[in-house]
C-alpha cells in the first residue's frame, strides 16, 4: 500500500479512537490527548511541523479548533509532549534484568529491536523526521536531552560488551554514532504495511549490526 493511499486509513482509524472513548472522564480526557498526539505526530511527519497548522489537526479528527485548546495549548506543547514520548520508550525500561546476569551483547539486541520498533512508531517516526528546530529554545533543551540520553545508553552497553568479551573492541561513541546515523533514516522510506513487518525490519537490523560487532573467533 502506498504512503498516499495509508493517509486515510490512518485518518480513520484516529476518528475511530476518538469518538469510542467511553470511559470514566479522567480515563476518556487522557485517552483523547493520547488520541490528538497520535494524530499530530502522523501528521507533523507526512506534512512537516510548520505546514501543519491546529486545524489540520483538528480536521484531521472531525473536531472543532477550540475543542483541541482543552487538550493542548500549543502546536509546541503538541510536538515536545510527542518527542518526550518517543523518548520515554527507550530511557524509562531499564534494560538490566532482575538477574543481572545479560551480556553486553544480550543487552544491544534488546537496545536495538526497542529503538527499532520506536523510530516505526508515530511518535518515534515523528520525532526523528521533524527534528527538534520547530520547537521553542527551552523545549529544544529538553529533547536533546533525551536524545542524548539514548545515546549514552547505548554507548554504556558497548562498553561492557567489549569488557566482558561479548561484543568486538569497538570505539563506543564512533560505534554508537554509525547506528543513530544508519537507523534514523529507516522512518524516511519504511511502511509497517509494506512487505516487511516490524518484526522482520528488527531481526535484519540485528544480523546487520552484530555482523560487525560479534567478537571474531
Amino acid at each position: 500500500m502506498s504512503e498516499a493511499a495509508e493517509r486515510p486509513k490512518a485518518a480513520k482509524a484516529s476518528r475511530r479512537a476518538w469518538s469510542g472513548a467511553i470511559q470514566g472522564r479522567s480515563e476518556q480526557f487522557e485517552l483523547k490527548r493520547q488520541v490528538v498526539l497520535r494524530t499530530a505526530a502522523r501528521v507533523f511527519s507526512e506534512r512537516g511541523f510548520h505546514q501543519t497548522t491546529l486545524v489540520d489537526i483538528a480536521d484531521e479528527l472531525h473536531i472543532s479548533k477550540p475543542t483541541l485548546y482543552h487538550y493542548f495549548r500549543s502546536k509546541d506543547e503538541i510536538l515536545l509532549e510527542v518527542q518526550q514520548m518517543a523518548i520515554a520508550q527507550i530511557i524509562d525500561v531499564p534494560l538490566e534484568p532482575e538477574s543481572g546476569h545479560s551480556t553486553g551483547l544480550q543487552q544491544l539486541k534488546e537496545f536495538v529491536s526497542r529503538y527499532i520498533s520506536m523510530i516505526v512508531d508515530d511518535f518515534g517516526t515523528c520525532l526523528i523526521m521533524t527534528g527538534v528546530l520547530p520547537l521553542q529554545p527551552e523545549n529544544r533543551l529538553i529533547v536533546r536531552k533525551g536524545s542524548k540520553d539514548i545515546e549514552k545508553m547505548m554507548r554504556e552497553i558497548l562498553r561492557r560488551g567489549v569488557a566482558d568479551g561479548s561484543i568486538a573492541p569497538c570505539d563506543p561513541k564512533i560505534t554508537a554514532m554509525l547506528f543513530f546515523g544508519a537507523m534514523n533514516w529507516v522512518p524516511y522510506w519504511y511502511r509497517t504495511s509494506g512487505e516487511i513487518a516490524v518484526d522482520g525490519l528488527v531481526q535484519r537490523t540485528l544480523d546487520f549490526v552484530l555482523t560487525g560487532l560479534e567478537p571474531r573467533t
